[in-house]
């Protein structure tokens, strides 16, 4: 079997309830200026309001809803996954953009008026890594893989058609890499043949259960 899938790789209904009210109370104190009758209030509100209103959406459209894609491939012997951040495929342009605007702005200053390096040097430290990150940016590829002879527990969470693979402890390798598991997001439609791949090829002695998934 082999597929791809986009998914979030945790739950995010807490978090997008969390932002939800954040976002609303932002929404309506910028509401409140915006109607306020003193011309000072309803100026300053109105033009400040919006700042928080803009990072809680970033957080949470970028951080929070950031989906990751998964391509899967299973064999008789086990599987393998490669899984990246699931960015638009213009995103490596953006960032380039972005930090070669910052690194002009920066340099700019500096030749119109050489005295602004000492002012830069707070605010540079910050910036400057920052911005030659962004240039180098690179959307990096995991990896990661296991072996039927290993899995001992399969459960699956129908809900989010996701299916976790327990592995068996192997004295042999280092202890932090035991009981890890194995994630196989799936297409809702193709759950059911995954499952009936593990029951033909999984250890004989496995355990299947299906509920909710905690993290």
């Amino acid at each position: 079997m082999s597929w791809e899938v986009k998914a979030h790789p945790h739950p995010t209904l807490f978090m997008d309830i969390s932002f939800g009210v954040l976002t609303l109370l932002f929404g309506g104190f910028y509401l409140y200026g915006y109607f306020h009758d003193n011309d000072n209030t309803r100026e300053v509100v109105t033009f400040s309001a919006p700042v928080p209103i803009v990072i809680i959406l970033i957080f949470w459209i970028g951080i929070v809803r950031q989906k990751k894609f998964y391509t899967y491939r299973i064999t008789e012997a086990g599987g393998t996954v490669d899984y990246w951040l699931h960015f638009s495929k213009h995103a490596a342009v953006v960032f380039k953009s972005i930090a070669i605007f910052v690194l002009g702005a920066v340099l700019a200053m500096i030749s119109i008026m050489p005295m602004m390096i000492f002012a830069l040097v707070g605010v540079g430290a910050i910036t400057l890594p920052a911005a030659l990150k962004l240039l180098a940016w690179e959307n990096e590829i995991d990896h990661e893989s296991f072996d039927w002879v290993r899995v001992q527990l399969i459960f699956t969470d129908r809900k989010r058609s996701l299916v976790i693979l327990q592995r068996r402890y192997d004295p042999d390798i280092p202890f932090e890499q035991n009981y890890l598991y194995f994630r196989v997001f799936l297409p809702r439609h193709r759950v059911d043949e995954f499952l009936e791949t593990c029951r033909k090829h999984a250890p004989a002695n496995v355990d299947f259960e299906e509920g909710k998934i905690e993290y």
